[in-house]
């Protein structure tokens, strides 16, 4: 996309199309992700850190390092509502676990 093309799209979109295209990709090859997250709210959520580079920045972003930020992000996002559900007592052996302890 050269910046004659995205002159005339607003900047969200410009995040949206090229975020919802990865996402889509990520979920049809890991059926964790497709079960366990909301299509919808995770491209709210990566536009939300994406929109942190410049239009110019994220579009130089090579597709497979961006499907690979996006993987991770998806996967962080996904651990971190897995958490939410833990009670006090295994939060306190995750956090342990993950320490070492």
């Amino acid at each position: 996309m050269n910046t004659a093309e995205h002159d005339f799209i607003p900047k969200k979109e410009i995040y949206r199309i090229r975020i919802a295209k990865t996402v889509d990709t990520v979920m049809k090859e890991d059926d964790i992700f497709r079960e366990e997250l909301n299509r919808d709210k995770v491209i709210e959520f990566l536009i939300s850190i994406m929109q942190k580079f410049s239009v110019e920045d994220f579009l130089g972003i090579d597709d497979a390092e961006l499907k690979k930020r996006i993987s991770r992000l998806m996967a962080w996002n996904m651990l971190s509502k897995l958490l939410d559900d833990f009670t006090p007592e295994q939060k306190r052996i995750f956090n342990e676990a993950v320490r070492g302890v």
